[in-house]
């Protein structure tokens, strides 16, 4: 009998654990559909903060896309707001629509900016008929870097 309480109370530990370890890791929150940013207004991100309530983005891994929260590597981080990745549009020009600490350097297909001081940054890409990949960069002075690669389909 003292071997299946201590059992029990060892489950109830590990589960316990479980959650605290997943609640120390970044939670994404997604704005409902209802309350989400156009892409024509994105949100206002404080400088203080990384941001935890816009619309969900586009996770930057070298090798993957994943439609989630922003992603950080040390201080930098960068978060897509528009396009989606695999976005099928009907227009020859996409903006592509983000935001990044103040200072970062970020290039889209080759195209340089540096972030302001109020964490936004947009451009405007030209597409061919079909697809068209949109590969973004972030860095920092720090060294920090991470980039994606969006599939963006136009179809006149």
């Amino acid at each position: 009998m003292k071997i299946r309480h201590v059992i029990d109370i060892m489950n109830k530990l590990l589960i316990l654990l479980i959650l605290i370890i997943s609640a120390c890791g970044p939670t994404p929150t997604v704005v409902p559909s209802s309350s989400a940013t156009t892409p024509n207004s994105p949100s206002v991100i404080p400088a203080t903060a990384v941001p935890q309530d816009v619309i969900p983005t586009v996770i930057i891994q070298p090798t993957q896309t994943v439609v989630s929260a922003p992603v950080t590597s040390g201080s930098l981080w960068l978060q897509v707001l528009s396009p989606q990745d695999e976005t099928v549009i009907n227009l020859p020009q996409v903006d592509v629509i983000g935001s990044a600490p103040a200072g970062t350097v970020v290039s889209i297909n080759e195209e340089i900016l540096i972030v302001g001081d109020d964490q936004q940054f947009k451009i405007t890409v030209s597409l061919d008929d079909g697809p068209n990949l949109i590969e973004i960069v972030a860095s920092d002075e720090n060294g920090n870097e991470m980039s994606l690669l969006l599939t963006v389909t136009y179809e006149p």
